[in-house]
Parts: structure tokens; C-alpha cells; sequence
């Protein structure tokens, strides 16, 4: 029997096993997600590695919100940029005491991990969904049930995120034809069929809207959910600029791997090169620890020992998807007496 409801009843398609701890949620097949969506825009990427457009402080300035450049074309040989300013802060009614008590005043890989987790339900259909629902896309279907503190940490993400403004000044994407869809713009009224040239086009929401639900049995067990309240500001944007990489889900778990916010971030970045480079958008197959560090958003460990465990890091992930077929080898590439990268390779490779 259920104690309380707020807002909403299960979905018909959920089946809430209480006897097994926290709101796990075995779902159907067929609503099985088959990969996670990475959001992959030149602003999403530069969100990561410019720590002024990431620290949710930049962005203000005597009491109003700042912009940085988001370079989103360079043509080499000419003299064109095409850029877009961006933003991105907390909104003025966020409780900063309450998100920031660990000292994070920043948008994490983990952050984003749980933002693309929410994006792919929502692109497969899912408007009302489950923190557990959450766990196992932003996990790869890990078989493990999510303990109290991971659905603790997935719902304190939840609240950054949904006390997250975004602002993209598109204007030049625009003007420069660099939209591929229009109508996802327009469908959120960012754009319209208008044939009059556009003299502005701005994006301004928050990251995130949802109401929360919470169910309680008799025996105390809680199931956590969430209805997501519209498309999600960046989604609709890397809808309209078809910047969307679907990572297979049999490459999002990883075996004897902490979920840290470092491991997503590497897991994160060397997914993007990878699939880049086979699906053709990138040629290069070498990744040098420096770019690694810098567009993961990730400072490299100043001692020896710290940079060790990272390369050991990135090395157990490779290996596992050479033996997942993802990939067919890897070597580190050396200079001197110091490793300053990897290599990998794909079947398309002798």
C-alpha cells in the first residue's frame, strides 16, 4: 500500500519493486534506451574547458549577466569567425547555500552526465521518469541498484541544473545559415517562418523544468521522480544544429570504475573523439593528455603519482572497449622518457 503521493500516480509501464531499497524501477523492454545522447555543439564543448564561461559566477557583473564568445566556425584562409555568446549562471531565485555546500560553483561532468541522461529519456518519450530511470541511462543499465546517497546526489544535480539560466546569442549561427533544422527553434518560439532577415535570435531559459514526485510505502521505501516540463533549453539547440552523438549504452558502463566526476569527464571526451573520428567528422585518431586535461575541464594532477592514475584510468577504459569491440587497439605515445598521449585504433585501420 502507498503511503503518500505527490503530483502524479506511477506510470502503467512502472513496475515499483519497494521490497529492494530506493525507487528501483524495472522497466519493460521495450522502453529499454538503447544509447545515451551527448550533446556535442561547439557551445556545449565550450562550456567544458573555458573555466569562464563554466564558473556560474563569471556570468555576473553589477548585477547583470555576462557573456563570453563561443567560437562556433573559423574558415581557414579567410578572415571569418563565426561566433555565439554564451552564459551561463545561476538564476536569481537559487538557493546557493543549498547547491553549492560542497564548493562547487560550476557546471560538472557529472552535471552534464545527468543532463544528456535526462535529454535521452526525454528524446525516447520519457516526460515522466524516475531517478532510478536516471541512474541506470547515466550508468549504461549497470546492473546495481542505485543506493540512497547516488539518488541523493542525482536529485542535488537535478535542483543545479534546474537553477541554471542559459543564454546563446545565435544571431551570426543564424545569419550564417549554420542552423541545419530551423523548426525545433521554432517550435520553441526562438525562431519563426518570417521571410524578414533576422536582426537577433537569443536563447534565454533555464537549464532544466520539472515538477518533482515522491512516493512512500507503508515501510518507509521512497520512490523519487521527476516530470520534465518542456524540452530542455540545450537539447532544443543541439536539435536545431544536429550536433546530437548517440553513444551505444554497452559503452557507458564500465567495469571496476568509480563514477567520479573525472571519470565521466575522460569517459565523456574520449567517447566524442572516438566516434568522431569513425563516423568521419574527425581525422585524427591521436589524443594528447594536454587537449584531453584542457577540453574535459579537467586540471592534470601536479605530482607524478596523480597523473599515473589518471593514465591508468584511460587505459582500463580502452582496453575495455577494445574487448567490446569498440575500438581494435591503443598504444601510448611516448617522447623521451614521458607519455604524452594515446593512439587508437579502428577496424577501418590495417
Amino acid at each position: 500500500m502507498i503511503e503518500r503521493s505527490i503530483w502524479r500516480d506511477i506510470d502503467s509501464t512502472d513496475v515499483v519493486d519497494f521490497s529492494k531499497g530506493v525507487g528501483e524501477v524495472i522497466e519493460h523492454d521495450s522502453l529499454r534506451i538503447s544509447g545515451l545522447i551527448q550533446q556535442n555543439s561547439p557551445v556545449n564543448n565550450e562550456m567544458i574547458r573555458n573555466p569562464l564561461l563554466n564558473d556560474l559566477y563569471s556570468g555576473y557583473n553589477d548585477g547583470k549577466h555576462r557573456t563570453f564568445p563561443a567560437l562556433v566556425r573559423e574558415q581557414k584562409g579567410r578572415n571569418e569567425q563565426v561566433v555565439s555568446y554564451v552564459s551561463f549562471y545561476y538564476d536569481d531565485s537559487a538557493d546557493l547555500e543549498i547547491l553549492n555546500k560542497k564548493g562547487r560553483f560550476n557546471i560538472t561532468a557529472y552535471d552534464r552526465r545527468v543532463y544528456n541522461a535526462v535529454s535521452t529519456l526525454f528524446v525516447n518519450g520519457k516526460d515522466t521518469v524516475s531517478l532510478a530511470e536516471i541512474f541506470s541511462v547515466m550508468t549504461g543499465y549497470t546492473k546495481k541498484n542505485p543506493s540512497k546517497s547516488q539518488i541523493d546526489t542525482i536529485e542535488r544535480s537535478l535542483e543545479k541544473l534546474k537553477s541554471i539560466k542559459v543564454y546563446i546569442d545565435l544571431t551570426a549561427e543564424v545569419k550564417h545559415k549554420m542552423i541545419e533544422n530551423r523548426q525545433p527553434l521554432i517550435e520553441a518560439g526562438i525562431l519563426s517562418n518570417m521571410t524578414d532577415k533576422i536582426k537577433r535570435a537569443v536563447i534565454e531559459d533555464n537549464m532544466l523544468h520539472f515538477r518533482k514526485g515522491e512516493l512512500v510505502s507503508e515501510k518507509g521505501r521512497v520512490f523519487k521522480s521527476i516530470q520534465i516540463i518542456g524540452e530542455p533549453a540545450l537539447l532544443t539547440y543541439n536539435r536545431a544544429k544536429k550536433t546530437l552523438l548517440t553513444i551505444p549504452m554497452e559503452y557507458i558502463g564500465l567495469e571496476g570504475q568509480n563514477t567520479t566526476d573525472k571519470t565521466i569527464a575522460f569517459q565523456d571526451y574520449l567517447l566524442m573523439r572516438i566516434f568522431g573520428y569513425k563516423n568521419g567528422k574527425m581525422r585524427e585518431n591521436r589524443i594528447l593528455y594536454e587537449t584531453l586535461y584542457r577540453d574535459s575541464g579537467q586540471e592534470r594532477p601536479e605530482d607524478s603519482k596523480g597523473f599515473i592514475r589518471d593514465r591508468e584510468t584511460i587505459t582500463r577504459m580502452l582496453d575495455e572497449w577494445m574487448n567490446r569491440g569498440l575500438i581494435t587497439g591503443f598504444a601510448e605515445i611516448k617522447e623521451g622518457r614521458s607519455y604524452v598521449g594515446v593512439m587508437f585504433y579502428t577496424e577501418d585501420e590495417e
